[in-house]
């Protein structure tokens, strides 16, 4: 169905990776050697710079870890015969990656998030076999952390002498209105040419976010899974899933995973999103690059909206070299880019781009958007994909200057509103808001004197309140955006920014987040954090409040209750002085605070918002106490809060109620002296998974967590297993990821990433003065 209307009806699809019958082999055991330093063995995918060490003087911005560098990569195996056909698929080398096959070189790539093949069957040779890859980072920038090396995994593939070409297979479902699908599969052989198969399935299961089935077909000797499904992006009432109106939950999501670095690991990226689907997420975006082909395939298994999305910008932080003429370049990358991606029944829309400003402008300059650039990118994808609309990521309202935009299937917007001025020069398009919130704060942090303003952060330390009530100087705090997108029916969703906190951009200390500091003066390099801030889950994926903000909202399938903050307050003279301000997310309506038994009144969310309470599209809202500040009072919609609770240790217990009866109730208890370590699988450690994720963290005699306790924490292993990394979630934390002897918690938490064994193994915390903790793994 080849689509060109405005509101896009798009029907059907699709497949995805490969499953292995003998012919792949994953090529995971290397030696690596860095800057032409000796040789070590490494496990592929592998980031050749997580490991550190951090420079405090290293810019904050890409993470303040090395990975400028050069590295070479050798692997050997052994073909039992010369095979007709033999390729290595790579999915993603950071970055320039050269190959070589018995001495020759066998091609390579230019774009270190995009995915490619190498034949070497004029090569191969029985017996041992000898691939180099070559890669450098020396002529890539970056905004954020981009890792290094053979990030992703490897497959080695060989084929008989007609076989599938990759990227060629596509297939197609057409569901018609006796609820029978058409599927048409497509594909390339090597020699014999164009194939095609269609087939009916009557009364189709349909791929859906609650339900997210999928079908099984043969090509070419290899087992392929496509879901059946239609979606469309409509003018006036968002996204349709299958005859519904399905609004986008959704997040932002960088490709790093947090201390394994961009070494890919499905285990941990299965993990967030597990993580996000208790948020109530349904949607992802890869910000702002290809993803790896099996983050993909974890959406299609467990039912997330992909918007995907090739680049950032068009210049160097592609990897784009002075000279390279910027059309052919992106061309390029596009086409092996949708190929690849095309049949992930996820997948709902193309994204080009990411926040360029128009060509010739003083932020745009020669590598900006035209209108004759986004038609082309555009007809590019459609030619090869007709049933998913093409977007990008907009910011510049001087895009709206011109027609540069004009022929975008669907408009993404970022930040402040500015998807309206936008929907009044394009009523008949679809829009979707591709960054929301950028919202702000340091899980378990809690400052009293509270917040006074969206971008009051404090310049003595480097942690941001946890309160949620801050955000990027371009952003808002999660409740103006729920409310834009409560009142603006005609917006499919959101994506927030971000799901996650990722590494590098540690905004608000590379500029202090105010407007009236931003381009400059910069904080000094030494002070800026290693990491970002915005997720609503940190680096280390624990939870911070504002997960249960969303979740409250987001999560129609199970209730939601949290307080916040915690209540160990001694020697705190503000907290003493003026008392706690108490917060509770709920999905309740309204619901009691008690402290210590006592009732300190019932809080019920207002419906209706006060008069005063404006949409601040704009980077200067009003500076006051959260109680009178016009800004935080929609707040009132979707949170309850207690203004000053006398402090007293003890117990709060909150009880939450929708239209009068009970639906749950939270506690959050004063810890007394720390007296052991506990180590506790993480709730959404993924079943038999490779890895596991242990939560470490002290307790009271009592079994309450410490949630201060900062202090350091051994570690060993008897057994096979093998501790891989460990993190606190402290952007501040300079200490390596990879040093897992010991490590110090923050705010009273930390997790360690432990690739299990073969056999039993156990794994041992301890610290002095505290009795230790054993776990079986």
């Amino acid at each position: 169905m080849n689509v060109i209307s405005r509101t896009l009806s798009v029907l059907g699809i699709c497949a995805f990776a490969a499953i292995a019958n003998g012919r792949e082999v994953k090529l995971s055991d290397w030696m690596f050697s860095r800057n032409g330093g000796p040789a070590e063995r490494v496990r592929v995918p592998h980031d050749w710079a997580i490991s550190g060490p951090f420079d405090p003087f290293a810019p904050g911005g890409t993470g303040k870890l090395p990975w400028i560098a050069d590295g070479v990569y050798t692997a050997k195996f052994v073909l039992d015969e010369v095979p007709a056909h033999a390729r290595l698929e790579f999915d993603g080398v950071m970055a320039d990656p050269e190959v070589f096959v018995n001495g020759v070189s066998v091609g390579g790539w230019d774009y270190g998030y995009v995915s490619f093949w190498c034949d070497f069957t004029h090569v191969a040779r029985k017996g041992e076999n000898v691939v180099v890859v070559k890669a450098s980072t020396r002529h890539l920038q970056s905004r954020w952390y981009p890792g290094g090396g053979i990030y992703r995994e490897v497959k080695l593939v060989t084929d008989e002498a007609d076989y599938v070409v990759p990227g060629s297979v596509f297939i197609r479902a057409n569901l018609d209105e006796n609820n029978r699908a058409t599927v048409t599969a497509s594909w390339r052989m090597s020699l014999s040419g164009e194939k095609t198969k269609t087939f009916t399935v009557f009364e189709p299961r349909l791929w859906d976010v609650n339900d997210p089935f999928l079908y099984k077909i043969q090509i070419g000797g290899k087992t392929y899974r496509y879901g059946i499904r239609k979606f469309e992006w409509t003018v006036d009432d968002g996204f349709h899933l299958n005859g519904r109106r399905v609004q986008i939950k959704g997040v932002n999501l960088h490709s790093d995973l947090g201390p394994l670095g961009m070494a890919f690991d499905v285990d941990a990226a299965r993990r967030q999103l597990l993580i996000m689907k208790d948020m109530g997420v349904n949607a992802v975006r890869t910000a702002h690059n290809a993803p790896a082909s099996q983050f993909l395939d974890l959406c299609d298994e467990m039912g997330f909206l992909v918007w995907d999305e090739c680049f950032d910008k068009w210049n160097e932080t592609a990897g784009r070299r002075p000279g390279q003429n910027l059309e052919d370049f992106v061309v390029r990358n596009l086409k092996r880019f949708v190929e690849r991606d095309r049949n992930h029944p996820s997948v709902v829309c193309w994204s080009v781009s990411n926040e360029i400003a128009p060509k010739g402008t003083i932020w745009g300059g020669a590598d900006g958007q035209s209108r004759e650039r986004n038609k082309l990118f555009r007809d590019t994808v459609r030619k090869l994909d007709p049933t998913r609309p093409v977007t990008a990521g907009l910011a510049s309202l001087s895009l709206l200057d011109s027609d540069c935009v004009a022929d975008l299937d669907l408009q993404g917007w970022n930040y402040e509103h500015t998807y309206a001025a936008a929907r009044a020069k394009y009523p008949s398009v679809a829009f979707v808001y591709s960054e929301s919130a950028s919202a702000l704060s340091s899980r378990g942090f809690y400052r009293i004197p509270q917040t006074r303003g969206k971008t009051d952060f404090p310049e003595d330390i480097r942690q941001v309140d946890g309160y949620d009530l801050t955000s990027a100087w371009c952003g808002d705090i999660p409740d103006v955006e729920f409310n834009r997108i409560d009142n603006d029916r005609y917006v499919a969703g959101e994506f927030i920014w971000t799901g996650i906190d990722y590494i590098g951009e540690p905004n608000p200390f590379t500029y202090m987040g105010r407007p009236d500091c931003w381009p400059g003066p910069q904080v000094s390099e030494d002070t800026k954090p290693r990491s970002s801030y915005f997720g609503a889950v940190d680096l280390c994926c624990l939870p911070k409040d504002r997960f249960w903000l969303y979740r409250s909202l987001w999560n129609k399938n199970a209730e939601t209750v949290h307080i916040l903050p915690h209540w160990n307050w001694e020697g705190n003279k503000a907290a003493l002085e003026r008392g706690v301000p108490v917060v509770v997310y709920t999905s309740g309506d309204s619901a009691e605070l008690f402290l210590n038994g006592r009732s300190l009144g019932r809080r019920t969310k207002l419906k209706n918002l006060p008069s005063y309470s404006l949409d601040f599209a704009g980077r200067n809202p009003p500076i006051g106490d959260v109680a009178t500040n016009a800004y935080y009072a929609v707040c009132a919609k979707y949170r309850l809060r207690w203004e000053d609770v006398p402090y007293e240790p003890g117990e709060l217990r909150v009880v939450a109620t929708r239209e009068g009866c009970k639906i749950a109730e939270a506690v959050v208890r004063t810890a007394s002296e720390p007296a052991r370590i506990v180590l506790s699988e993480d709730l959404y450690t993924p079943l038999g998974s490779k890895m596991a994720f242990i939560k470490v963290s002290v307790a009271d005699s009592s079994g309450v967590q410490c949630p201060l306790d900062s202090r350091e924490v051994f570690f060993s292993v008897e057994g096979d297993a093998e501790i891989v990394a460990v993190c606190n979630g402290n952007a501040m934390d300079f200490s390596s990821f990879e040093d897992v002897s010991s490590h110090r918690l923050f705010n009273g938490a930390a997790v360690l990433y432990v690739r299990r064994g073969r056999g039993k193994s156990v794994l041992t915390a301890s610290a002095p003065g505290l009795a230790p903790c054993s776990f079986g793994l």
